[in-house]
Formats: C-alpha cells, structure tokens, sequence
C-alpha cells in the first residue's frame, strides 16, 4: 500500500523545515503494515518477573486472586440465650434492696418472662423508678400526724388506676382474639425470636400490682403481633395500639409521681409543725 497524496504532503513538512527526515517523530514508512506474530519490537519487548523483586501479580491479573466475597445467608442463626444463663435485673435493682433492708428486711423476687420490645423497656427504665415512690408512698404510713386520708386517697387513685388500665388490655385482647377467630386462625400460635427472662425485686404490695401489669401488657401486645402478622390488623392499627398501651403504662407512672409529690408535701408540712412545736416548747 503506497502512502496517500495526503500523507506525503503531511510527512514532506517535516522534512522540510528540518535536515530530513530525522526531524519527524516517528520513522516513515511506505510499507504496508503486516502482523507477523513471530516478531517482537524489542523496546516493547517484556521481561520476566523476577521472583525475587517482586510478590505481586501483573495488574491485568490481579482480579483473578481477589477472593470472593463472603455471600450473605438468606437465614441466619441468632444466638440464643444459654439455658442456664442467669435472669437480667431492672437497672438500679440494687437500689430496691437496700430499700428493704432499711424498712422491713426482705424483699420478693418475681421471675418472668418478657417478649415484647415495649415492656422490655418499661420494665427496664421504670420499674425501679416506680417501686422506690410507691415504697415511699407506704412508708409515710409511720409519718405522726399524717392525715388518715390522704395516703388510702392516693392508695385509691393508684388502683383505680390500674384498673382502668387492666380493662382496657382487656378489651384490646378481646377485640384481637375475636377478629383472629373470624379470619379461622384461632390456632395460630406466635413464637419470638429473643424472649428475654428477668426477675424483678418487689419491695411493696402495689409494686407488685403495677409488676403484674406489666405482663399483662406483655401478653396483649404480644396478641397483637400475632394479629399484625396474621394480617387481621393493619400496620396503623398496629401503631395506634402499641401507643395506647404505652401511654396507659407512663400515665401509671405520672399518677405515681404526682401522688407521691402530694404526700411528701404534706409530709414535709406535717414534719415542719412538729420541729416548730418542738422548738416553743423547749423555748417555754
């Protein structure tokens, strides 16, 4: 193949502005160009790896050592709780037994066992919390010159309370189990995954009320997952209930605080009297 008119043109620049055609980067040619695998430009030519120099493969065949990426389980064991692994505690659950000792000298332990996220976590954040002003709520039964009615009042409103909250998982679990008999799936039975074993410490009667409560709760809530994924409710129906009985159990807790803070108040009035009587007396 001779050059184009094109080509010679092009090439016969640089041989013109220069002395020949070393001027021009490349060698020109007016051969045609033929492979010939037999031969080897030897500027191009690749030596051997040596061994000794280097441990890493060429990078055109790097990717052939790349070790596979480990594939991801379409079902993955979870790690059980060992059979003998003792109860989780409510956090500060010291706390009540010292209370105990102080007062009374004992104090119960309750074992249970918890499958819903929901009481988990109250059972863990509140129950402490809760126990300790329902020990003082009692306690102030020893305060001379309490009112008489001020602390069966709050006792009162506590269980009233209670109540009002155990009639109303009541009516929820009615309601679940009637829709679940209607669907024909009165059978079906729910399992969790992580159920969790705890043992609580009551140190008074209305703590273990309000402890029972709680798994009462747990119960209807667990109901509820199993109606959830039956597909008996629907995932609105599922959040607007799991939030009435949250705000049942913390309206609990808020009607605790508040009675206690009006016993203490008037304890701390009842107490004030008396440090005042004191003091004229021993002035007279």
């Amino acid at each position: 193949m001779t050059p184009t008119l094109a080509n010679r043109t092009f090439i016969g620049r640089f041989a013109e502005g220069a002395n020949g055609q070393s001027a021009l980067p490349w060698k020109p040619s007016t051969e045609a160009d033929v492979d010939n695998p037999d031969t080897l430009d030897t500027p191009l030519a690749r030596h051997p790896p040596d061994p000794a120099r280097t441990t890493q493969p060429a990078s055109e065949a790097r990717w052939r050592q790349r070790t596979a990426a480990a594939e991801s389980r379409e079902h993955v064991e979870l790690p059980l709780e060992p059979a003998g692994a003792p109860p989780q505690r409510p956090l500060r659950d010291d706390e009540l037994w010292r209370l105990a000792r102080r007062a009374h000298g004992a104090a119960l332990h309750v074992d249970l066992e918890l499958r819903t996220t929901l009481v988990r976590q109250v059972l863990r954040r509140d129950f402490v919390y809760v126990s300790r002003l329902l020990h003082a709520l009692e306690a102030s039964r020893r305060v001379q010159g309490l009112e008489h009615a001020r602390l069966p009042d709050a006792l009162a409103a506590l269980q009233r309370r209670a109540d009002a909250v155990q009639a109303m998982l009541d009516r929820m679990r009615a309601d679940l189990d009637a829709r679940v008999a209607a669907r024909g799936h009165a059978d079906a039975q729910i399992t969790f995954a992580r159920p969790t074993r705890f043992q609580a410490t009551v140190v008074s009667p209305t703590a273990h009320r309000y402890l029972a409560l709680l798994v009462h709760a747990d119960s209807t809530l667990a109901q509820l997952e199993r109606a959830w994924l039956l597909g008996v409710v629907d995932p609105a129906t599922r959040s607007a209930l799991s939030g009435d009985c949250r705000r049942a159990l913390h309206g609990y807790k808020d009607l605790v605080g508040d009675r206690r803070a009006a016993v203490g108040e008037h304890v701390r009035e009842v107490n004030a009297r008396r440090s005042q009587v004191g003091k004229s007396d021993r002035d007279g």
